[in-house]
């Protein structure tokens, strides 16, 4: 058990600090969303923006061998958002905010998304060779993709929302 212990303080002391610092203001962001909250139209978007800028990360080093699983993964993942993102959680106000309900749904799949990346990053730097099995590297891309299109798909949902608000108002 010492030795475990050992490892992974090893591995935490090896993070870099920018990378605790962004996973606390994502935190930060998701927990904001477990309340009713009314927001401009650009701050309902800066966590899926930030989420799809880790996404792209990830499938710049991926490569483009793993293109297909990317590709895949996008599919599912905003499909699967688009579906869950409920129509009357939702409400585009008057003078062009967004009414917001709060919901937990957020936080998890940023929990989700932020320790599956650790992890897979946590994983290739301790085995470097796991990193050229190409059924590794499909798998972390079609995953990663997945959890990072969830999000957009559900940001795609409620902009669909607040648009079909906007021509119903003109």
């Amino acid at each position: 058990m010492n030795a475990f212990l050992a490892t992974v303080a090893e591995i935490v002391v090896h993070t870099p600090i920018w990378v605790w610092g962004l996973y606390a203001l994502l935190l930060f962001l998701g927990f904001q969303r477990t309340r009713d909250s009314i927001v401009p139209l650009r701050r309902m978007l800066i966590l899926p923006s930030v989420v799809a800028l880790l996404a792209i990360s990830s499938f710049v080093v991926a490569g483009l061998m793993a293109l297909p699983a990317i590709v895949l993964g996008i599919v599912i993942g905003s499909t699967a958002g688009w579906h869950l993102e409920s129509e009357d959680a939702v409400r585009r106000l008057p003078d062009g905010r967004i009414w917001l309900r709060g919901e937990w749904s957020s936080f998890a799949q940023l929990v989700a998304v932020l320790i599956f990346r650790y992890a897979a990053g946590v994983t290739s730097a301790v085995n470097p060779a796991l990193a050229t099995t190409p059924a590794w590297s499909m798998g972390v891309a079609f995953i990663s993709a997945a959890l990072s299109a969830l999000f957009l798909g559900r940001a795609a949902a409620r902009l669909r929302t607040y648009m079909a608000t906007t021509a119903a108002a003109t």
